[in-house]
């Protein structure tokens, strides 16, 4: 069982059903929603929390976005963050993670990435959504364009079934797809997962991604 804060400086629909989606998680046991940073500052103090989501309501204000999560890194940087914006820019992807964001979706992810991006990075892991992952991928491939150089084989470190599962990874589809395809558990994907992670020296979703790219396991 964990905690899980929202900060936002406006309510609006969307907070509130990101709000209703997280207290339904059943792993969640304290949930709550704050609109002031002293309040905010002050529930992390408890410990009580290992997830913060920050909802972006203006990306145009992004300065300000990225000190804020700089600050909250700095004073509790057992605390995990997710960002969540109504517009996806790549600047503005880029310096919030750089300033300590774990996660990042837009605001028309669905209620199944957001429980995903929960889960994993509550675990330890890094994760973001379908569109912010393609904007950090074809950001990647433009630097690569030109570069050659001998590559790992994947072949002599994964196994039939880590292959897999990367390549419908990398291809879109989410841990639950993932399981319904393969006729095998969601536990068992993210398991899947992880050992390849490990296999693979990667911390992120993005350097999987990257290694997938770079050994022709995913198409761009």
């Amino acid at each position: 069982m964990f905690g899980v804060v929202i900060y936002t400086d406006v309510s609006t629909i969307i907070t509130a059903g990101i709000q209703s989606s997280v207290c339904a998680l059943e792993d969640v046991d304290h949930c709550v929603l704050c609109n002031k940073e002293t309040e905010l500052f002050e529930h992390l103090k408890t410990r009580k929390f290992s997830v913060l989501i920050v909802y972006l309501s203006n990306v145009h204000t992004g300065e300000a976005h990225y000190e804020f999560i700089k600050q909250v890194k700095i004073q509790f940087s057992r605390i995990r963050i997710i960002a969540i914006a109504p517009k996806i820019l790549k600047e503005v992807v880029f310096q919030t993670i750089k300033n300590g964001a774990n996660g990042f979706l837009s605001s028309d992810s669905t209620v199944q990435e957001l429980t995903e991006a929960i889960y994993t990075i509550y675990g330890g892991h890094e994760y973001f959504s379908s569109s912010i992952t393609s904007l950090l991928v074809n950001n990647y491939v433009e630097t690569m364009r030109n570069e050659s150089g001998n590559q790992d084989n994947p072949a002599d470190k994964l196994g039939k079934r880590e292959i897999e599962i990367l390549t419908l990874w990398g291809n879109g589809y989410t841990n639950i797809e993932i399981a319904d395809r393969l006729f095998i558990s969601v536990r068992t994907v993210e398991s899947h997962k992880n050992h390849i992670m490990q296999k693979l020296g990667t911390r992120t979703t993005v350097d999987l991604l990257k290694f997938a790219i770079r050994n022709n396991i995913v198409t761009v």
